[in-house]
């Protein structure tokens, strides 16, 4: 009898267990499920973000002349492009902004709110008259909507940084954050597949008249279309256990302080980050052709294959930094550049080949870098001030080094020599190198605590 009664409990108790292991199970299953839904809808929004920047700097060449004086076509693009890096003043206040709001209210509403933003800054360019048509007020209106562009481009990078680290598996965090770098590179190969087509569609005179503001229509509807499927997004694990355990209030300026050699150290780092990306995947097209003299659809298509191998090789990349640790992938893409930058440089010319062949070579080895970013970062900063930490390093390395880039470049190969440019390239990333070997390594750390 005492069996049978060991038995019948027995068997309740598996049967009251089972039904507990099914449901255990089937959420886990929708933990991932979910997962992916939210890494991919956060991605579509970075992709429209980048789309959304890279534009102006892409149809720079076709527009500029519409804006600033049309005698001096290399005055008139450098006009353009500063007009560009004047987007990123407003880059340092959407970050901070986003970083004290996304550690109070979440990373969900600041992601919604940087896409509206964009949109509107898109639609007001494609919509702006010409300086033939309204004088300088044209200049004010194109300035104000690089500004409204910078401010969500700060938003939105702080906010979706941080939410899509906080979602992947710590196990394979820079495998699937490695997204974030190809949605950014969606972005950007998006607008070159527009120069691509339009300019095989349209003549230059087309394209200078009214061809350039159609990727900028399309930006608009493009960023609408982002904004409705990001409402259905859930917030980070991370925030609503901060949240939880009431650390969402975080005084900004003395958190920064208190991190201080983090923001430092980052931000140094993140200089030789911006200048490599808006070197060869922002204003790399541009810069072929108004100093190189290159064929429009042969910098657009050399672009476009350049892109395509870059993101093959990001997600490589990301599989061994979660095999290796962080500071490898830094270490091999940081000497990479370093090392090839001058012979990348003397490479250069008009043709297809001579654009893709360097462009290709340095972004798959910047792809090393890229890949990993997103982990690297988010574990080096505790979950209760990670946006707050984070935001003034990104934005400042963005808009010091990264935003005066192409301008840079242009400068000194229209004036001096385009080996100045690459000598200050050498330095921020031996000092980015340096930097790295002496911060911890992070692989597998939970981004909870």
């Amino acid at each position: 009898m005492m069996t049978d009664l060991k038995q019948t409990a027995y068997g309740d108790l598996r049967s009251g267990l089972r039904p507990a292991t099914r449901e255990v199970e089937q959420n886990i299953e929708l933990s991932t499920k979910s997962r992916f839904s939210m890494v991919v809808r956060a991605v579509l929004g970075v992709s429209f973000e980048y789309y959304d920047y890279v534009m102006f700097a892409t149809f720079s060449p076709f527009f500029a002349k519409q804006f600033f004086h049309a005698d001096d076509p290399i005055a008139a693009t450098l006009n353009t492009l500063l007009v560009f890096a004047l987007g990123f003043v407003m880059r340092p206040i959407g970050a901070m902004l986003a970083g004290h709001l996304a550690d109070k209210f979440g990373r969900k509403p600041i992601m919604l709110v940087s896409l509206a933003i964009a949109a509107i800054g898109s639609l007001a360019i494609a919509l702006t008259p010409t300086y033939q048509d309204i004088g300088l007020l044209a200049v004010a209106v194109l300035v104000t909507a690089r500004l409204f562009q910078g401010l969500a481009h700060g938003m939105e990078s702080i906010s979706a940084f941080t939410y899509i680290a906080e979602v992947a598996d710590r196990r394979h965090r820079a495998t699937q954050t490695c997204a974030y770098a190809i949605g950014m590179n969606l972005g950007v190969m998006q607008a070159t597949i527009f120069g691509v087509i339009l300019t095989s569609l349209l003549d230059n005179d087309a394209m200078q008249q009214w061809g350039w503001r159609i990727p900028f229509v399309i930006g608009a509807v493009y960023g609408l279309f982002i904004l409705l499927l990001r409402r259905g997004i859930r917030e980070s694990a991370a925030f609503t256990k901060k949240e939880a355990a009431g650390q969402a209030k975080v005084a900004y300026w003395p958190t920064v302080w208190k991190y201080r050699k983090t923001v430092v150290m980052l931000l140094l780092i993140w200089s030789a980050v911006s200048t490599t990306a808006y070197t060869f995947q922002v204003g790399f097209s541009e810069y072929a052709i108004s100093s190189l003299g290159a064929n429009p659809r042969d910098a657009f298509w050399a672009a476009f294959i350049a892109q395509l191998v870059y993101m093959v090789a990001v997600v490589g990349w990301a599989r061994v930094s979660d095999r290796r640790g962080r500071k490898f992938n830094y270490t091999i893409g940081f000497t990479g550049l370093l090392v090839a930058a001058f012979p990348l440089q003397l490479m250069l010319g008009p043709s297809l080949l001579q654009i893709a062949l360097p462009m290709t070579i340095a972004l798959a080895m910047h792809a090393a870098v890229a890949s990993t970013e997103i982990a690297f970062v988010n574990e080096q900063i505790p979950n209760h001030v990670r946006p707050t930490v984070m935001s003034i390093p990104s934005s400042f390395g963005a808009v010091l080094f990264g935003a005066t880039a192409p301008y840079m470049k242009t400068f000194a190969t229209a004036y001096a020599s385009p080996f100045l440019f690459t000598g200050y390239y050498c330095v921020l990333c031996l000092v980015a190198l340096i930097t790295m070997r002496m911060m911890p390594e992070t692989v597998g750390r939970d981004l909870e605590e």
